[in-house]
């Protein structure tokens, strides 16, 4: 079974940087939710939010993961695309390995898509941790996406992912629109940049992505975007993300 996307399907994926600690998004998160309109909504670095909750269950059907390291996995998929609501298949973190959530549903075409979101655990040791996902998607026989903070560079994922199929990133002209992730020391000094949030993806479909970091300007506690450069501080409490967000495309081939 193939999916019809028709003309295409927005998803959104954004670590949201809970960090373990349950305190709820400031309403600049919830807005940029929202406002994105999108189709279906990855969270990770994720715990239980009624402020996102509640803005989105009207319209999305929701669920979230399991955790055993303290960080979940959020999955919501508009109702107007699944009428007939979605399916909870896997929501078992995979321990030493990753955060993980698979949901399916049915189009309204009467086609199956699995939606898989994921947060790879840190330190990363993908040795270790890429295979069981490598085995667990390599499985999948409908139209699928996997998405999240695999916490691995782009230039590294085909060594790890092989022979799966990986979005295609545009760089915009907006500020840092090539990276998803801003690294620290333990002084919270900028030390490098990398894109670590990325989509595997079934061969029938194609994925084009785009990173924003336009909500950095809703919020004092950020710097301003276009001056956090090398040696620079970026020092972000949690629940205030310090990921991008990656807006994805979605296109029948």
């Amino acid at each position: 079974e193939n999916v019809t996307v028709g003309k295409s399907m927005k998803l959104i994926e954004w670590n949201i940087h809970k960090m373990t600690n349950d305190i709820p998004v400031q309403q600049f998160v919830v807005d940029a939710l929202v406002k994105m309109d999108a189709d279906i909504i990855c969270l990770v670095e994720y715990l239980t939010d009624k402020g996102i909750v509640a803005a989105l269950e009207r319209d999305y059907w929701l669920e979230e993961s399991n955790s055993i390291s303290g960080n979940k996995v959020f999955i919501a998929v508009k109702k107007k695309i699944a009428s007939c609501g979605i399916v909870t298949v896997k929501k078992d973190e995979i321990v030493d390995c990753y955060n993980f959530l698979h949901i399916d549903f049915i189009n309204n075409e009467g086609e199956k898509l699995s939606i898989i979101g994921v947060r790879m655990l840190s330190p990363i040791n993908a040795k270790k941790q890429t295979p069981p996902l490598v085995k667990y998607i390599k499985r999948l026989e409908n139209t699928y996406i996997c998405v999240g903070d695999f916490n691995i560079k782009d230039y590294r994922m085909n060594v790890w992912f092989s022979n799966i199929e990986m979005e295609k990133h545009i760089v915009t002209e907006e500020i840092l629109s090539d990276i998803s992730y801003i690294y620290v020391d333990k002084y919270s000094y900028v030390n490098g940049y990398g894109s670590v949030d990325h989509v595997l993806h079934s061969e029938d479909i194609e994925v084009i992505s785009k990173y924003h970091w336009g909500f950095t300007k809703f919020d004092s506690c950020y710097p301003q975007i276009e001056d956090v450069k090398l040696n620079t501080i970026w020092n972000i409490k949690a629940a205030y993300p310090d990921h991008a967000i990656m807006e994805v495309k979605i296109i029948k081939r």
